[in-house]
């Protein structure tokens, strides 16, 4: 009853188990993915890191998020994980999060980090307990199997997203992961970059943002995206994450980026997609 999901199975990713991982595979080992699937460290996770993964099909953003999340799993496990969505739906309150239930993929069912997601609701003074939200949401889902590729379904996820874009949002959810979460913590901000432009525009627009993203600059993130018109669907994901890595003195490193048109072979419109590393 409190399972959520899945929502895009069958159409962003394969809805058969073995296909999903096949195709998971061949995200890594594709034209534009970094190699082999990784070899996951035992270690657990020390210090906190992020990540900015895409959220598109994965025939288009696959082997970017790929990139992201070999990246991370030579780290070590993480001792929890918070998964910062887009409301694409409209439906819901500005900022939302689950602190019950689960979410399933074809990979299996992850559950919700009841006790954090609970510590987290209550330091936020903006964030809102709501399943509307997440109803046809795709952007946190499609993050799911890779970490499932990687653990199985044996960690849980606090699933927090945003309709409200604002810093004003991104600040206080930032301040409330800041003190709740523990040190070993990932934070992925799920987005993707310029949509529908032609290539050229969509990798002017985007290295605009990308820059004050490697800069930390989340002001001047903001002020980029505003007066560029770069329609990045989540940028208030990536200002969490900017805003938390100011907070725990992380640095961010490029890994990938690409856009639809390049990966996907086709289209005079495409979107961009990045994948960036954040740590100590």
């Amino acid at each position: 009853m409190n399972e959520i999901g899945p929502v895009v199975a069958g159409k962003f990713y394969p809805g058969d188990r073995e296909e999903l991982i096949r195709s998971i595979e061949d995200c890594y080992r594709g034209e534009f993915g970094p190699g082999d699937p990784p070899e996951v460290s035992g270690d657990e996770l020390k210090s906190p890191i992020g990540l900015i993964s895409p959220h598109a099909g994965y025939p288009y953003s696959g082997p970017i998020a790929a990139h992201a999340f070999r990246w991370m799993a030579r780290l070590g496990r993480p001792e929890a994980i918070v998964v910062i969505g887009t409301n694409h739906s409209g439906l819901g309150p500005p900022g939302s999060i689950l602190t019950e239930g689960s979410w399933s993929t074809p990979l299996g069912s992850v559950e919700f980090d009841t006790h954090l997601a609970r510590g987290v609701l209550k330091s936020s003074k903006l964030l809102e307990e709501d399943r509307a939200s997440f109803s046809r949401e795709h952007s946190i889902e499609v993050q799911l199997p890779f970490l499932q590729h990687l653990w199985g379904s044996e960690f849980s996820i606090v699933p927090v997203c945003l309709k409200d874009q604002s810093n004003k949002i991104a600040d206080d959810v930032a301040s409330a992961l800041e003190e709740i979460i523990p040190e070993g913590s990932l934070v992925i901000a799920s987005t993707d970059f310029t949509h529908y432009e032609t290539r050229e525009v969509a990798e002017r627009k985007d290295e605009l943002a990308i820059e004050a993203i490697m800069d930390l600059n989340e002001d001047e993130f903001y002020e980029r995206v505003r007066d560029n018109n770069i329609s990045i669907c989540g940028y208030g994901s990536i200002g969490v994450l900017l805003n938390y890595s100011l907070k725990k003195d992380l640095r961010p490193t490029r890994l990938k980026y690409a856009t639809s048109g390049e990966v996907a072979g086709y289209g005079r419109e495409v979107v961009g997609y990045s994948a960036i590393g954040f740590r100590k």
